[in-house]
């Protein structure tokens, strides 16, 4: 089983790609797109949709680790 240091560092960097990567995308579309376009959720349009989710779904994994660690501790 891999040991919560190991987990973290390995979520805490899928993270970090999954947020760099969005913010590639982000910026790209910032630079093409028009305000007036229609915007999804990550304030981007749909194109960039993919990779705001994925930086979401690497956020709570991260977060549900933490909770698990601490959830552990306090047995």
């Amino acid at each position: 089983m891999e040991a919560f240091d190991d987990r973290r560092t390995r979520l805490r960097h899928e993270l970090q790609e999954a947020y760099d990567t969005w913010l590639r995308i982000s910026e790209s579309c910032a630079t093409r797109e028009s305000i007036a376009d229609a915007l999804d959720v990550s304030g981007c349009p749909e194109s960039a949709q993919l990779e705001w989710f994925e930086y979401l779904a690497a956020k709570q994994r991260l977060i549900l680790a933490y909770a698990e660690r601490q959830a552990n501790d306090v047995r």
